[in-house]
């Protein structure tokens, strides 16, 4: 009867919802990936600075990290398709636009509806794969969902690189725009019993899910780093005269990363989360400290592998632990808290972290960010022990 136990489970997660979901976040990642490889090229080539680079990446972030717990209650109170339908036009819309700018401002005014429209639509799928989940096999799901962002991730940069030696920066916004195409036929061919508004959702405005705070606050500094392997690695390389290696680099790190969200998917239902997310923010950590060191094609393979490893259990859990840990109807709110602290961790990482390579180095960048890596486990480990113990009591006092 064991044997049969993970059929049942991989049938759970493999329904046509699913498939759905998994769908929509991996074009979603095609497309935003793809930009966010190839603009911080096209900034320097319109005159950009390195801290312009990083404010690119917090302009796209910004607005969106502010709307995630607000985004959350709104699937809940108004219904999936009434919120991914407007994203998914954002930014299509920002994507045509970006064809005009001339200038580095211009990019960062544009990349704001662009971040709108990416959190609209990347909270309404996360929040349709939780609906569809169990607790027993959320961990999972999640993973699942997260395996079709890592598989976009590790097509997006080889093809963005593609796009710019056949078109170039044209080409590339034209395919963007396509891909959000695709994501409309995708939203609109899921059923309405899916889609509708959740029963007993209180109405009005609530900024943040109380209960999400703590492990929210860890995830916020272990992503402090996060938007640098993007914004300024491949940068990096090319001055050290590694160029030829950034491509092995995404594609180690994309193609680790699956294998490990394929093997480490249900890990969490297993053992439990925190058991999980610990040792994946420990590795996090390391892997930015690793590029810190004298850059070398050696170095950055080994930094690939730690960053993919981490990151490949470490979002799938923290998501299913503040859902597993929500009160009915609140669950929205409390996944849109932890999204808004990954982009508060990419806003402040994308500002301070350009800063710091502008005014010192690039190394000292990456070393920030496995200080920050280090101080989000600690984070972490102090608050899960305090999570624990306060459970514990309370179970003492009523007798069990």
């Amino acid at each position: 009867m064991t044997n049969l136990l993970p059929l049942a489970g991989s049938r759970a997660v493999f329904t046509r919802v699913l498939l759905a979901c998994y769908a929509l976040t991996g074009v979603l990642h095609l497309g935003s990936i793809t930009l966010s490889t190839l603009l911080p090229f096209h900034l320097v080539a319109l005159g950009g600075s390195r801290t312009q680079i990083g404010l690119l990446f917090s302009a796209t972030t910004v607005v969106s990290m502010l709307l995630r717990p607000t985004i959350g209650t709104w699937i809940d109170l108004f219904g999936a398709r009434r919120v991914i339908l407007p994203g998914i036009a954002l930014l299509a819309g920002a994507t045509l636009a970006l064809h005009v700018p001339r200038s580095p401002e211009a990019v960062i005014a544009v990349m704001l509806g662009a971040g709108i429209g990416q959190g609209l639509i990347s909270m309404t799928g996360n929040m349709l794969a939780v609906r569809a989940s169990t607790p027993a096999t959320r961990g999972e799901v999640l993973s699942l969902y997260y395996l079709s962002s890592s598989l976009a991730i590790a097509v997006a940069p080889p093809m963005a690189f593609g796009l710019q030696r056949l078109g170039g920066m044209p080409l590339a916004f034209v395919v963007v725009t396509v891909l959000a195409s695709v994501m409309l036929v995708l939203a609109t061919s899921l059923p309405e019993s899916v889609t509708a508004p959740v029963p007993g959702v209180t109405p009005g405005f609530r900024p943040l899910s109380w209960r999400a705070v703590p492990v929210s606050c860890a995830l916020s500094l272990i992503t402090i780093g996060y938007s640098s392997i993007y914004a300024f690695l491949p940068l990096y390389a090319v001055s050290r005269g590694h160029g030829a290696a950034v491509v092995w680099f995404f594609t180690v790190y994309s193609l680790w990363l699956i294998v490990c969200r394929a093997l480490l998917g249900r890990a969490s239902d297993r053992i439990g989360r925190a058991r999980v997310a610990l040792p994946a923010m420990v590795v996090t950590a390391l892997a930015y400290f690793v590029l810190a060191l004298p850059l070398t094609s050696l170095s950055m393979m080994a930094s690939a592998l730690l960053l993919a490893t981490g990151g490949a259990v470490l979002y799938p859990t923290l998501a299913a632990l503040v859902v597993d840990r929500a009160v009915d109807g609140e669950r929205g709110l409390a996944l849109g808290t932890l999204s808004a602290s990954w982009d508060l961790g990419v806003v402040v990482g994308s500002a301070l972290i350009g800063f710091i390579a502008d005014r010192f180095s690039f190394a000292s960048g990456f070393a920030t960010a496995g200080i920050t890596g280090a101080l989000g486990g600690l984070v972490f480990f102090l608050t899960e022990r305090r999570f624990a113990t306060s459970r514990g009591t309370i179970a003492a006092v009523h007798g069990g």
